[in-house]
């Protein structure tokens, strides 16, 4: 008798165990359920998508017809409700849907601040799904806005801010923190991140929170912590993300911090039940450590593994690597392992070339974190130094 698989969530993890399982078995039954409205595609690709350098069809992660030509049901804009794991059902309103094996991809969703917000301000955006971009470009398109603040400077802020600029779009970017990038560059390159934004003329106010937003007659005012306030046409909120993880609450799933435990299988708790990606917590490759999952990379790796317990040759996910990698005005960004905040003595090497900067962080002579900004050559053999914690000569760095 063929088993039943029931997915939630179309994620990066959740498409690589769905195509990976399909692969391994060719009968099993496959339900795929997604909250979003649209065919799976990728997050990484937002900024290139509102920037108008990709299309959509460049963002989805299989053919439209994959699920069609695999067998696989594909439920959009549905919403599970409830988990039953003792009695192995999912909910969806009053109706049930059993399985025997349930794979969680629920990622997360944009993070927005509670704020005195004014209800008749329709130029409020988030910075998250594809569905956030379409409501940025209609808004774009109709409105010809000429200034925008984006708010928060993370990776994802960045990003915005850059797609942004690239239609012609003055931005401010606002940040609590006191540099740029604060959960991945510090010091010397934290300033020089700035400075390449500042070039193109976006504007950076830092050490400051939004406090409050008003609007009259299309004039959006932003009213910040310091006592200031600016104006824009629109504001975008890009200040990270929230866990999914309300379906789990009763669930009997074991959880950290909201996040899901698993084992190297990708296996939580409930024998029957795995999971990968945002939604999980797992163990650090270097550090040993247990880190919430954070890339698309091992969210892709994790779904895959999970897939394999199901085949003829099972394959453990080894661990978090942590590479994070990004683009903006112009620059290419890399980051692997510790970068900020150490709680142990680091000498840091920066080596300037003629395409970017390199940052590295050794403890003890054993490279703990790297960051590459422009030029990312090299990539494989800093990977491996970090992965492989071997004491390395700071000439091989130059």
């Amino acid at each position: 008798m063929k088993k039943r698989f029931v997915v939630i969530g179309a994620s990066a993890a959740s498409i690589a165990f769905i195509s990976k399982l399909r692969a391994e078995d060719p009968v099993c039954e496959i339900i795929c359920i997604s909250g979003e409205s649209e065919i799976p595609y990728n997050r990484c690709f937002l900024a290139d998508f509102l920037s108008e350098e990709i299309s959509v069809e460049d963002m989805h992660l299989k053919p439209d017809d994959f699920f069609v030509k695999n067998g696989i049901t594909l439920r959009l804009g549905t919403l599970v409700t409830r988990i039953d794991s003792g009695n192995n059902i999912v909910f969806i309103g009053e109706e049930q849907v059993s399985y025997d094996y349930l794979f969680l991809g629920t990622g997360t969703r944009a993070a927005i601040p509670k704020l005195a917000v004014d209800d008749s301000i329709s130029a409020m955006f988030a910075f998250h799904t594809k569905a956030d971009i379409d409501a940025i470009s209609r808004f774009i398109k109709s409105y010809e806005p000429k200034k925008m603040v984006v708010v928060g400077a993370g990776l994802n802020g960045l990003e915005c801010a850059s797609s942004l600029h690239d239609r012609g779009i003055s931005v401010t970017l606002i940040e609590g923190s006191s540099h740029i990038l604060p959960t991945q560059v510090e010091g010397e390159l934290a300033l020089h991140i700035a400075s390449i934004m500042q070039d193109v003329g976006v504007t950076l106010l830092l050490g400051t929170m939004v406090q409050g937003i008003s609007a009259e007659q299309g004039v959006v005012s932003v009213m910040l912590q310091n006592g200031s306030s600016i104006q824009a046409d629109g504001i975008v909120f890009a200040i990270g993300s929230v866990l999914n993880s309300e379906l789990l609450i009763g669930s009997g799933i074991a959880l950290s911090h909201g996040s899901i435990l698993v084992n190297e299988a990708m296996q939580t708790s409930i024998p029957n039940i795995y999971a990968g990606g945002d939604i999980c917590m797992v163990y650090d490759s270097a550090t040993k450590t247990l880190v919430k999952s954070a890339t698309w990379a091992d969210a892709m790796l994790q779904g895959l593994c999970a897939a394999t317990q199901f085949g003829s040759r099972s394959r453990n996910y080894p661990g978090y690597v942590g590479l994070r990698d990004s683009y903006f005005f112009g620059n290419e960004f890399y980051a692997c392992g510790k970068t900020v905040g150490f709680d142990v003595q680091v000498r840091t090497v920066h080596v300037r070339t003629e395409k970017g900067i390199k940052v590295f962080y050794l403890h003890n002579e054993i490279l703990v974190g790297f960051v590459l900004l422009g030029d990312i050559s090299g990539i494989a053999q800093y990977k491996q130094w970090y992965m492989t914690k071997k004491t390395i000569e700071e000439c091989l760095l130059v």
